[in-house]
């Protein structure tokens, strides 16, 4: 049995004549026919009455038939229509993983702009270490990543989208405010609020510090970005953030943010997803969105 012999069948329901009928299922009348007959022998019984000559009437064999088949087909046809929204990212679902400094400065911006656009998709973020983002997406928990590294397993793909550079931030206060620009030497006695060994934030940072072979005074390790810049703003000591992580802090006054002649290499910020053949069609409608914000984002980040 076949969903297009049941489609055949209900057609001659409702149009009472194997013409019609053929006509309406885009088939010849022999074929509708012959699709009936197959029907019919199948299942044991007759299910249309040609006592009539060329008008056709359903037994009751044939009637119990055709309810259950538009109930099929209708089954069918929604079930087409929900692919056709998943297709078009009109509903389903993305999970999103993201490092820190992406995921609370950048990503808010990003999935506005997404659920405006597809608001039928459910959204999932994940914000994590970059190490453990990329694991996850590779373990199939997440669709794509936003971290701030390129990425080195063929498994994946990435794409850079954004670059952003790392600064010194201290409270207005501080010895080193009113220098136009701080040097990795300046920091050698200073007391420094970093983040936990785990961020490629942190490894940066270490890496730049010995590759200029001054020492790192590391006074406070903190999880988040947030506590570096409050512990900044306290007097606690510098930190050392990404620039687009203290754009409102600049602005307001509670930060002083220092450019690092050592840390100008950009760092760059990568969309990543995992090498297929064919992305998920909310992956698509999510890349598409990033590239349509990336203007909007470096205008942010330069203001």
């Amino acid at each position: 049995m076949e969903l297009m012999q049941l489609q055949m069948l209900a057609a001659v329901a409702e149009e009472n004549t194997i013409q019609k009928a053929a006509e309406r299922v885009h088939r010849t009348a022999p074929a509708v026919s012959i699709a009936i007959s197959k029907l019919e022998e199948e299942l044991g019984t007759h299910l249309v009455d040609r006592s009539l000559g060329h008008d056709f009437r359903l037994t009751l064999a044939g009637e119990t038939l055709v309810d259950y088949a538009r109930r099929l087909l209708l089954l069918r046809d929604e079930a087409l229509a929900a692919i056709g929204e998943i297709r078009n990212a009109k509903r389903g679902s993305l999970r999103i993983g993201a490092n820190q400094s992406i995921g609370e400065y950048l990503l808010p911006q990003l999935t506005k702009a997404f659920q405006k656009q597809y608001p039928g998709v459910k959204l999932k973020v994940v914000i994590g270490y970059s190490d453990a983002v990329l694991s996850a997406l590779k373990r199939h928990e997440l669709d794509i990543a936003l971290v701030a590294s390129q990425p080195r397993d063929e498994d994946l793909r990435g794409r850079l989208f954004l670059r952003d550079r790392l600064v010194a931030v201290m409270s207005p206060r501080h010895r080193l405010a009113n220098r136009d620009m701080v040097h990795v030497q300046d920091l050698s006695t200073e007391s420094l609020i970093v983040l936990t060994e785990l961020s490629e934030l942190r490894e940066r940072v270490v890496r730049t510090f010995q590759r200029f072979e001054v020492p790192l005074n590391v006074q406070v390790e903190t999880g988040t970005l947030e506590s570096v810049k409050r512990m900044a703003a306290e007097d606690m000591g510098v930190g050392i953030v990404p620039r687009m992580c203290v754009r409102e802090e600049e602005k307001s006054g509670a930060l002083v943010v220092k450019a690092m002649e050592e840390f100008e290499e950009q760092r760059g910020l990568w969309v990543i997803c995992r090498d297929t053949s064919a992305l998920p069609p909310a992956c698509q409608a999510f890349l598409k969105v990033i590239k349509s914000e990336v203007p909007v984002l470096k205008a942010g980040r330069a203001a």
